[in-house]
């Protein structure tokens, strides 16, 4: 069970809430290990709480909101999400969320990276993303690589 599982989430229909989707799409062009699997999980919600079985690793892929600057790339532990920082949460109540439901039904816990950026906002019913945020898809496509193959 030395699986890592890349669990990438957004809507595509809400402008940069879209980014997760865009990485997602490059991720899936890229040649893997076997011991890796990427996901789709969109707007899952509790749903994806699948995508983080069978893994001793886990990277999840997000916009994120008031962290930072747009455009910039965070790595964070689930610890971070929790320090008063809202995670963008257009698709239900967000990673936190998931998270906290992952600690009631899995023991023990797989190493989690959150991988996000920082978002210029959403826009709904929007396809695209803004230049900031399709700027970062790229890096965080090759940060992803280096947190995975070590």
């Amino acid at each position: 069970m030395n699986m890592c599982h890349i669990v990438c989430f957004g809507n595509e229909l809400h402008g940069d809430d879209g980014f997760g989707m865009r990485v997602y799409e490059m991720l899936c062009r890229q040649v893997w290990p076997n011991d890796v699997k990427v996901f789709n999980a969109g707007v899952a919600g509790l749903n994806a709480l699948r995508f983080l079985e069978n893994c001793s690793r886990v990277i999840l892929v997000d916009a994120l909101a008031n962290f930072g600057s747009p455009g910039q790339i965070y790595v964070l532990k689930s610890e971070d999400l929790a320090e008063g920082r809202q995670e963008l949460s257009g698709h239900g109540l967000g990673i936190p969320y998931l998270l906290e439901a992952l600690k009631a039904i899995r023991e023990p816990l797989p190493d989690i990276r959150i991988v996000g950026v920082e978002i210029e906002g959403v826009r709904p019913f929007f396809i695209g993303l803004s230049e900031k945020t399709e700027r970062a898809v790229i890096e965080t496509v090759r940060l992803i690589r280096g947190l995975v193959i070590v």
